[in-house]
């Protein structure tokens, strides 16, 4: 009775502490399950003592999200019947998960889940599971049975997804996880698609000495059809399985591998110093998609092996082609430079004992552009990585390739490179026979014909990261064709100086004509800089302006001073455009039209601010002007201020404008004027005009005088020049004038009144003479003179008044002024043409 007892209050005891204990935990597990926003929920629970069985509970959690997990039937064994006797099988399991606006992680109830592991079942089956899930099409599917053991130290994964009629089914042993870091591991992985195998995978850990030796082999047997695959996959990615070619089943690829490798993670370059062999045989006769690449096909055999650091070749042979079509890397490239199939074919090649691995390269080209590519290769591997480029051939060819609003016709380059690559340095040479041939580039105003690129020396150096790309370059352009010049050959010797910051070219540009300049380009994130300095031209030995710029004036000619220029023209990215430029000459001689001038020192001044334009002519001066009658010297100071949308109509002003004339000047009071004016009226100035001089050199036989002639001469400047109500007089007290003529006299002996007149005008002493002075547009000057004064030996002095009226055609006498034997031949050709054009044309009959 006693042991009755004894028993009973030990269940009883048990019983309490099982009580306790079951209440603890569900409280942890409660607690738990606040903690991490979980609703869990049931419809039955059994109890046995070799575990639990739910039927149709849920878990809810809410949190970054919505995570929802429904299973019909849910058991939990900690003493199973069968080993693992710690296990977990779910039936009918469906999980939907439904991430926050925003977010794409992983629930936060699978976060702690690395902390749960060694509490997790030995055996986990999930039968008929269905998982719901976000992906790039929007929501997807899986469907299918996912078996996980872990027995001993060893974890098996036993998977089958189904897809229709199709199955994907992944079977995956790893041995050695509860072993010592240095102990084997093994890994077996078998992937079947629709029961027929596709990719077998051995992997094998060995721990040796102080090192590990991994080898292994990855078998891909020959594809089977699967668009049912691609149309899979494009559900959770972006692939395009309609754009996918047709299956190629005869692809194929084997792997083994062996190399001993350091127990720590080891680097790029530890993993090519490490010994070992690998060998790989690839078939892939039909194209298949490479992405963002294009579509590859062909064959790769390689064999390779590695001691001493040393990696040799026993075989390497790789025969490929890639199609582009459609490529998206192609995009950036223009149309001409695009090839729509590129070749590879590698060979090794016997190397010396020093290097490592020497190979052999050729890479064609088919399509708009013509490739054809060939390179002789070294790889080292000790200490660090290096390629030597022993000698890499490119030659590259298109018939005509767009570029925004230009085309290239008949582009051949041709590239002979050589030098050095490591993970620290690129150091990088073209050859003496690299150079770049375009037949002919035209654009929307430019025409460049047989132009060719010297592109030997130039070095490709420094971190590979950011090279700078350094050297001479030259360019020449058999013939150049723009609306702004003459049409002739050109060229351009320098160098170049270019990295990821900035670009520079400097050197010297030189015309046909002899025109030569220096130019220096600057091109950095923030602006664009071209600096030009012209050569100082010696305008006795020729003007190479003349022959080079398309709008010089053809009535302009130069023989003789000099010429310097310079420009500065700056685009910064932020600011509008920026021009800076001078001109000066000195010592200018030559002939404008019918006009020679001489002794001209100017100089010009530009600046451009986005749309403002200013011209500075701080100095012009010449010492003679001779369009029949000698002017000079001329002084004149200006500035002109205009925007860029109306050039003409800008503001003109003047602080100074003097012209010498027949020993008076010709000037204008400081003033500005507005050019978007029809029409401009100058106050012209006459001062101190020499009748002396004037007589001198007007034709007319036995006319002589003397005295200074002031006035006002308003100048008006439309289609033509004219002089509207002009004034002239002569400065007190007067002067004297003598006409003696033969003709003259003759006429007076036959009238007497005309007699008187010749009479006193051959010693005419005049203390008055003014005149009116009106100048058409067709060039006839009409003066209204009157002349008061006396002639000593006609009735002793009496006063005599004169009124004349003279007319005059003063560019026809300006001609007949410059027809003398002293004048060029190039004006007595211009004046003889003027007066041709000036005689009415008889009319036909």
């Amino acid at each position: 009775m006693s042991r009755r007892r004894f028993w009973l209050s030990t269940c009883v005891a048990i019983l309490a502490l099982l009580s306790l204990l079951a209440c603890y935990v569900g409280y942890r597990v409660q607690q738990l399950l606040e903690e991490q926003h979980i609703e869990l929920d049931w419809q039955r629970l059994s109890l046995s003592w070799r575990g639990l069985q739910f039927q149709d509970a849920s878990l809810v959690q809410r949190r970054s999200g919505e995570l929802l997990v429904q299973s019909g039937q849910l058991q939990l064994y900690w003493l199973a019947s069968e080993a693992p006797r710690y296990r977990l099988v779910a039936q009918d399991l469906r999980l939907s998960w439904q991430p926050a606006q925003g977010e794409s992680e992983s629930p936060s109830v699978l976060q702690p889940l690395s902390n749960t592991l060694p509490w997790l079942p030995r055996h986990i089956e999930l039968r008929n599971a269905q998982a719901q899930l976000p992906c790039a099409s929007g929501r997807c599917i899986l469907q299918g049975d996912v078996d996980l053991r872990l027995l001993d130290d060893t974890l098996q994964l036993h998977t089958l997804l189904l897809r229709g009629a199709h199955r994907a089914k992944l079977q995956a042993q790893l041995q050695g996880l509860g072993r010592e870091l240095n102990s084997p591991r093994q890994l077996q992985l078998n992937l079947h698609l629709d029961d027929q195998p596709q990719i077998a995978l051995h992997s094998d850990l060995q721990a040796q000495a102080d090192a590990l030796q991994w080898s292994g082999e990855l078998e891909v047997t020959a594809l089977q059809d699967m668009a049912w695959l691609a149309e899979w996959l494009s559900e959770w990615t972006l692939l395009d399985a309609d754009a996918l070619p047709a299956t190629p089943r005869q692809a194929g690829m084997n792997a083994q591998w062996q190399f001993q490798v350091p127990q720590v993670p080891p680097t790029f370059s530890e993993l090519l110093a490490t010994s070992g062999w690998l060998r790989v045989d690839a078939q892939l006769p039909q194209p298949w998609p490479l992405p963002g690449v294009g579509l590859v096909s062909g064959e790769l055999a390689l064999d390779l092996s590695n001691t001493l650091g040393r990696w040799q070749a026993r075989r390497l042979n790789a025969q490929l082609q890639l199609d582009t079509q459609d490529a998206p890397w192609l995009a950036s490239l223009p149309s001409g430079l695009r090839p729509q199939q590129l070749q590879l074919h590698l060979a090794p090649l016997d190397g010396d004992a020093d290097e490592a691995l020497a190979l052999l390269l050729n890479v064609s080209g088919h399509g708009p552009l013509e490739l054809q590519a060939d390179a002789e290769l070294a790889l080292h591997q000790s200490p660090d990585w290096a390629l030597d480029v022993r000698h890499l051939q490119v030659e590259a060819r298109s018939k005509r390739m767009d570029l925004a609003d230009s085309r290239l016709d008949a582009l051949h380059l041709s590239l002979g490179l050589k030098g050095n690559v490591t993970q620290q340095q690129l150091q990088l040479s073209l050859a003496d026979s690299s150079r770049l041939d375009v037949q002919r580039l035209r654009g929307a105003e430019l025409d460049l014909q047989q132009a060719q690129a010297t592109l030997a020396g130039i070095t490709l150096s420094g971190p590979p990261s950011t090279p700078t790309l350094s050297g001479p370059l030259g360019l020449r352009i058999q013939r150049l064709h723009h609306p702004q010049l003459q049409a002739q050959g050109w060229q351009w010797q320098g160098r170049v100086n270019a990295d990821a910051g900035s670009q520079t070219l400097d050197g010297a540009l030189l015309a046909d004509s002899g025109l030569s300049m220096a130019l220096r380009l600057n091109n950095t994130a923030n602006a664009l800089n071209l600096t030009a300095t012209l050569d100082e031209l010696f305008l006795r030995a020729g003007n190479p302006l003349a022959q080079t710029l398309a709008d010089w004036p053809p009535l302009l000619a130069l023989d003789n001073g000099r010429v310097q220029a310079e420009a500065d023209l700056q685009l910064p990215s932020d600011k509008p455009l920026q021009l800076k430029a001078s001109l000066t000459g000195k010592g200018l001689a030559g002939i404008y039209d019918r006009s020679t001038l001489s002794g001209l020192d100017a100089e010009l001044q530009l600046q451009l601010n986005g749309d403002r334009l200013r011209l500075d002519l701080p100095q012009l001066s010449a010492k003679q002007l001779d369009p029949g009658i000698e002017l000079g010297p001329l002084r004149l100071q200006a500035s002109y201020q205009a925007s860029l949308q109306r050039p003409l109509a800008g503001s003109l002003t003047h602080q100074r404008a003097e012209l010498g004339i027949l020993g008076g000047s010709l000037s204008l009071a400081p003033a500005t004027w507005a050019l978007e004016q029809p029409s401009q009226l100058l106050p012209l100035r006459l001062s101190g005009l020499d009748l002396q001089e004037l007589f001198r050199v007007y034709p007319a036989e036995g006319l002589a005088g003397s005295g200074l002639i002031d006035g006002t001469l308003p100048l008006r400047l439309a289609d033509a020049i004219s002089i509207e109500q002009g004034l002239i007089e002569a400065r007190p007290p007067g002067g004297q004038l003598s006409f003696h003529s033969p003709r003259i006299r003759a006429m007076g002996q036959a009238n007497p009144g005309m007699k008187l007149v010749t009479d006193a005008l051959e010693d005419f002493h005049y203390d008055l003479l003014s005149s009116s002075v009106d100048y058409d547009q067709s060039g006839t000057l009409r003066l209204g003179m009157r002349l008061h004064g006396q002639n000593p030996a006609i009735e002793k002095g009496r006063p005599i008044h004169f009124n004349i009226n003279l007319e005059e055609d003063i560019p026809a006498l300006l001609a007949s002024l410059q027809l003398t034997d002293k004048v060029s031949g190039i004006i007595q050709q211009r004046i003889q043409q003027w007066m041709r054009q000036r005689v009415p044309q008889e009319p036909k009959e």
